[in-house]
């Protein structure tokens, strides 16, 4: 008789172990797809004046839905002048699951004139709601 309460109790602790881990279960999929870009502008290897704005186009696309897009801009190499480099950075909102910047002035001014002109890189990465990203990086020259 006590095997039987035994083999009772050890197959009600087996269903409701099962009904648990069934139960907490996500029933939607994970979004592990990154965010994709298009740029039309900025285009690798261009060259830039003190004064001139940095304009963005660029499409960007997620298969679920869009948060930001960080951008910076570095020096690389070949710096010139006594000036410090030029180093900024900023967050872009973006929505929905296509989000469009046109002829947006990344940083929204103009290049400083107090920098140093050499190679810079300036670098796009994009989240989504799910922190997935991609990196999108060009190499330009400020004269």
């Amino acid at each position: 008789m006590k095997l039987y309460i035994f083999y009772f109790y050890l197959i009600c602790t087996l269903a409701t172990c099962f009904l648990l881990m069934v139960s907490c279960s996500k029933d939607d999929p994970a979004d592990t797809t990154a965010p994709m870009a298009s740029f039309s502008s900025p285009v690798e290897a261009t060259k830039y004046v003190r004064g001139q704005s940095l304009i963005c186009n660029a499409v960007f696309e997620d298969n679920d839905e869009l948060s930001h897009v960080d951008i910076s801009i570095s020096s690389l190499k070949s710096l010139k002048g006594y000036n410090d480099p030029w180093l900024a950075s900023e967050s872009v909102e973006l929505t929905g699951k296509t989000s469009e910047l046109s002829a947006y002035q990344v940083f929204g001014e103009a290049i400083p004139f107090e920098i140093m002109s050499g190679e810079y890189m300036l670098e796009f990465t994009v989240f989504d709601k799910a922190l997935n990203y991609s990196t999108y990086k060009f190499n330009v020259t400020v004269e």
